[in-house]
């Protein structure tokens, strides 16, 4: 411990158990004194001895009757204590001995006998030096010569050959017969995908587009709207508590995701071969090709679009009548995509508005397109200031960034507005909607929900609906979206060392609450105290944060009023043993990806757990519908290559006609119909109870008063909408995400 591998691990512990600190062993030798606190030299005296009324020590053989007494000291608590051994760990073994606290054979704290040699059955072998001469070893003689198996080794070589060859003729006999069967009809696929890049269809993109496609649309067309009724969601069929089977994410740290057959409300094929299942997840492996075709100048690229995807993109419910100009950019930070990403800054004394995506130009890219980058500048009127850009001129020798500012009127103010908004586009698909929502928020919760609460338990029930086939849409996700070769690679720029570096560093660029630092009471999970926070702390108060802690009011109401009628107390529910497992491996879960500050500012108190216990559920519910249509309704946004670009070529305005293709059918793709929010009834999965809280209103009519509240707050943003254009600028935009009527109650691919 002290010498050897344990010496820089070494501990020394506070009086009465107040707590560990961990100290270099080069520290041990210097002891702690009230000169050092002074700031003076610390003494070099030995110390005296304590007082005869200490506790005395017992005696040693070796110590002929001689008695020693520790030394104490008073030292307030929590103060770091070394006793005498340690502090002279650091120093020569003839000091320490000289001290009378290290004999041979006996330990300076009990006097002990030090064990030598065996203890029980274990044993210290010796040290054995190798031989000075080294040589090759061919296991061809041992020490009496040749062994008399070795003759056996031509004719097992012989019978290897043989059996090699065998094999290899039944794989290329079960090769020619998979192409007998299949080859036929994949040949015919590929000679028919290969022309659709002709007149009329145009569709200037590789084979793993096109499959992808052909697959989709026969889900897409052939799936009804689900509801979230009986018929949907039975509840004969909700699964029994159990630890779900789960594998890792590519490109991600720490995030397991489970297989799709552990869906809640679907028989799964565990352990079994599915075709179907292997195929979908084998598509990735089809060869990925960059094609730079872009569009000529007064060419439509949306008109492009909708020619090739018209008959599965879904409906856009934004108007976006003016995209290009500096009051549409104002829109699309302010009211728009990056709504949710707004700081503040201060710049020759005055407060700024920015939305940062400059973060992204270190991002390694393939060859042939732009690197990412972008940070835009408003001040406090919002006025378009200025765009540092970080990507858009080459790295210096050594590796450095090189930032552009590029001011309203000057030249290239367009380009740089062009690469500002397809930044934020991949930013907030990849980070904020793919990461944060899908595989953070979503998916630790319904792992938490599955393997933690029972079937029956009302909280599982209450979180039925904002869970629905989120398994099987992430699984699914993980396959399609964001594996080596599946969608997303193929739709951004980045390199899989990109991707790889953009999900290792998304848990620091998260929004919403995770920011807030610990002395400022971070993280928060409750969206009125973070609206608050923002526009205290950072002079942020927009509308798109004042409708979002409104909404996330309306659900954390319904979720308080549920818990009321289940549990008569706080502490009830709090002390909740399935409840309380549920909430330490949801926050286990955030832990290993987020902050790492989340369980050390925990409350202690009942009201404390209580209220933190509540706001994170609301939390989920949230990011699960509101902030999953900021982050996912965006197809307003990727229809247009010349508003929105997931990958460009250099000096362009407009993204790649493949690109074009590729990023309205991850739109498609990632819109499959859930049941809605508003209008849809889920009160049967709300269980029965032997003792009601008969002070408070039944599930069913808390459920009814839901409902009529999300009503109510989608009449007031659709008059807000409707009297956009004669309010004061800023505020002359209209705000879609926020109105219930367009969101689902969970997260879809």
């Amino acid at each position: 411990a002290a010498g050897g591998f344990g010496a820089q691990r070494l501990t020394a512990q506070t009086p009465h158990g107040a707590g560990e600190r961990a100290m270099p062993a080069a520290m041990l030798s210097a002891p702690s004194t009230d000169d050092e606190e002074k700031g003076q030299r610390p003494s070099r005296k030995k110390p005296q001895a304590a007082s005869n009324s200490a506790r005395p020590q017992k005696k040693g053989p070796a110590q002929q009757g001689v008695q020693q007494q520790p030394t104490t000291k008073s030292v307030p608590a929590g103060k770091l204590v070394l006793s005498e051994a340690q502090a002279l760990i650091a120093k020569p073994a003839e000091k320490a001995a000289k001290s009378g606290l290290c004999h041979e054979g006996k330990t300076s704290f009990d006097d002990k006998p030090l064990p030598r040699g065996p203890v029980g059955k274990a044993t210290s072998y010796k040290p054995k030096q190798p031989p000075e001469r080294r040589r090759q070893k061919w296991f061809c003689c041992g020490k009496y010569g040749c062994p008399p198996y070795f003759v056996c080794v031509l004719p097992l070589t012989a019978i290897y050959w043989a059996y090699g060859g065998l094999y290899l003729l039944g794989l290329v006999g079960l090769a020619m017969l998979m192409y007998c069967t299949l080859g036929a009809i994949c040949c015919f696929q590929y000679a028919r995908t290969f022309f659709w890049h002709c007149y009329p269809w145009y569709w200037n993109t590789d084979l793993y587009t096109k499959v992808i496609f052909m697959l989709f649309q026969k889900f897409l067309i052939g799936r009804e709207l689900p509801d979230a009724g009986p018929g949907t969601m039975p509840v004969g069929k909700m699964r029994k508590k159990a630890k779900l089977s789960k594998y890792q994410m590519n490109y991600c740290i720490n995030i397991f995701i489970p297989h799709g057959w552990e869906e809640e409300f679907c028989k799964g094929n565990k352990g079994g071969f599915s075709f179907k299942l292997w195929y979908r997840n084998h598509l990735r492996y089809l060869p990925m090709t960059d094609r730079f075709e872009t569009f000529e100048d007064g060419e439509d690229p949306v008109k492009y679009v909708m020619k090739q995807l018209g008959n599965i993109y879904p409906n856009i419910y934004q108007d976006w009548p003016d995209k290009l100009s500096d009051q549409a950019l104002v829109r699309f930070c302010l009211h728009g995509l990056g709504a949710h990403r707004v700081e503040t800054t201060w710049e020759s004394g005055e407060k700024q508005f920015v939305v940062r995506c400059n973060f992204a130009a270190g991002l390694p890219v393939r060859k042939g397109f732009a690197r990412y980058g972008g940070d835009a500048y408003f001040d406090k009127h919002w006025r378009p200031v200025k765009i540092v850009d970080a990507g858009l001129r080459p790295r210096t020798r050594d590796g450095s960034l090189v930032t552009t500012i590029t001011k309203p009127g000057d030249p290239g103010w367009n380009e740089a507005k062009f690469r500002f908004r397809s930044t934020v586009s991949v930013v907030v698909t990849v980070v904020d909607h793919l990461y944060a929502i899908h595989l953070q928020y979503s998916n630790f919760m319904v792992t938490a929900l599955r393997e933690n609460l029972s079937e029956a338990h009302p909280i599982r029930r209450f979180l039925t609906p904002f869970t629905y086939r989120t398994i099987t849409v992430n699984d699914n996700a993980c396959h399609n979206l964001v594996a080596p070769g599946a969608m997303a690679p193929r739709c951004f720029a980045l390199t899989d060392r990109g991707m790889s570096m953009t999900f290792v560093a998304a848990k620091g660029l998260l929004k919403g609450g995770l920011e807030v630092p610990p002395d400022e009471g971070g993280p928060i999970f409750n969206r009125v105290r973070y609206t608050k926070w923002l526009k205290e702390k950072r002079g942020i108060d927009t509308e798109y944060f004042r409708q979002s802690a409104t909404f996330w009011t309306i659900l954390r109401d319904f979720l308080e009023d549920y818990v009321a009628y289940y549990y008569h107390s706080r502490e009830e529910f709090v002390n909740d043993k399935e409840l309380e497992s549920f909430f330490k491996a949801y926050l286990l879960s955030l832990e290993l990806v987020a902050l790492g500050t989340l369980k050390s500012n925990l409350p202690t108190t009942i009201d404390g757990k209580y209220e933190c216990m509540v706001d994170t559920l609301a939390t989920s519910m949230f990011m699960v519908t509101a902030a999953h249509e900021q982050a996912g309704a965006v197809e307003a946004y990727v229809q247009d290559a010349s508003f929105c670009a997931f990958k460009w070529v250099p000096g362009k305005l407009v993204g790649t006609k493949q690109t074009a293709t590729a990023q309205a059918l991850l739109m498609s793709f990632t819109a499959t119909p859930m049941p809605k929010l508003m209008g849809t009834d889920w009160t049967h999965l709300f269980p029965g109870t032997k003792s009601p809280n008969p002070d408070y209103r039944t599930p069913k009519e808390s459920f009814r008063d839901f409902q009529a509240r999300l009503k109510t707050f989608s009449c007031e943003i659709d008059q807000y909408n409707w009297e956009s254009s004669s309010r004061p600028w800023p505020e002359c935009f209209p705000m879609y995400v926020m109105n219930p009527k367009y969101m689902d109650t969970s997260v879809s691919v």
